[in-house]
């Protein structure tokens, strides 16, 4: 629990700081923002904590650093990306993500069994997203390269952010899940089932294979805002004149997924000197996200906050929340 109001007027000032200072990546399955009336380019920053919620545990702290431009189309990775076969707008891009995970009681100097290990990760990520702009039909894949453990700094971070906001010191982190490579490939495919230029309605799915994640899902996801989402007379002009006024926003996802191997529970593929991690056989192997977000977009820049919710991860763990803070420039 946070203890007082001046723990949470230091934390608004944080937040500006981890905007700039600390990679991470979101739990929850999101659909992507790409508007009819911006251009394709864009600058995006995502920070994901459970604050509001007033707790510190599970998936706890995470930042995404996002940078799509028409250049990381000549990637080597390209070539094996997914894309759509008519009226094709692709977007392509990299980014920066580190997240934290730690068990519910981050005070505990032991191991606490049953529960979730310490865990941290660092990703260079490179992805496409292609759409097909008449029909919103949506293809996308991403490589994600990376490391886990204690080489990614975990422990520094999280104690770091606990002194400049008052809050306990985490211990516990010597118990944390061991260096590991992270390799992985994700593809997801949207198909819109109702899909114009101010509202959409679709299923998705999608799956992913690695040393990190290895899953299957299906989802349905929604979106609302007058003429965002279809490319419009006006989408070659540039943000500021396509936008003069806010234009607001509210979507949503719902994503179950069987989960059938994850490294921040269960160690790195092919480690065999965790201090710490779970069986198979004390995860969930179904897991059900949601989440709903609301934004506005005013002169090539978006601003939104989404509401994230997950079901135990951990059969004897407990429902996770967290909130969503994202800023993106278009150009």
């Amino acid at each position: 629990m946070w203890p007082n109001c001046k723990v949470m007027n230091r934390f608004i000032y944080i937040i500006c700081f981890v905007f700039t200072g600390i990679p991470a990546f979101s739990q929850v399955m999101s659909s992507s923002e790409f508007w009819g009336s911006v251009g394709d380019k864009r600058i995006g920053v995502n920070f994901d904590n459970d604050t509001y919620f007033q707790t510190d545990y599970y998936y706890t702290n995470g930042l995404e650093i996002e940078i799509i431009l028409p250049v990381f189309d000549k990637t080597p990775f390209s070539s094996i990306f997914p894309q759509v076969s008519e009226n094709r707008n692709n977007h392509t891009g990299i980014s920066i993500a580190q997240r934290l995970y730690t068990p519910e009681d981050i005070n505990d100097t032991l191991v606490q069994f049953n529960d979730r290990p310490f865990a941290a990760t660092f990703e260079l990520d490179h992805f496409m997203i292609s759409r097909d702009e008449i029909s919103g039909f949506e293809l996308s894949g991403r490589i994600r390269f990376g490391l886990m453990g204690p080489a990614v700094g975990g422990e520094e971070i999280q104690r770091k952010l606990h002194v400049w906001i008052e809050l306990p010191e985490p211990r516990g982190w010597g118990y944390q899940i061991s260096n590991a490579i992270i390799l992985n490939y994700d593809f997801y495919l949207n198909y819109p089932l109702l899909f114009d230029r101010s509202w959409k309605i679709g299923i998705t799915g999608g799956m992913r294979g690695g040393t990190l994640y290895d899953d299957l899902g299906i989802g349905v996801n929604f979106g609302l805002g007058k003429n965002l989402f279809r490319f419009i007379e006006s989408h070659g002009f540039s943000g500021s004149r396509a936008n003069k006024y806010p234009k607001f926003y509210l979507k949503g996802d719902a994503f179950l997924k069987l989960v059938l191997y994850n490294a921040t529970l269960q160690g790195g593929l092919f480690s065999t000197n965790d201090p710490y991690q779970l069986n198979y056989s004390e995860i969930s192997p179904l897991v059900f996200s949601t989440n709903i977000t609301a934004g506005f977009l005013w002169y090539g820049v978006s601003f939104s906050y989404g509401l994230n919710f997950l079901t135990r991860e951990i059969k004897a763990g407990s429902i996770h929340k967290y909130g969503s803070l994202n800023l993106s420039v278009y150009f």
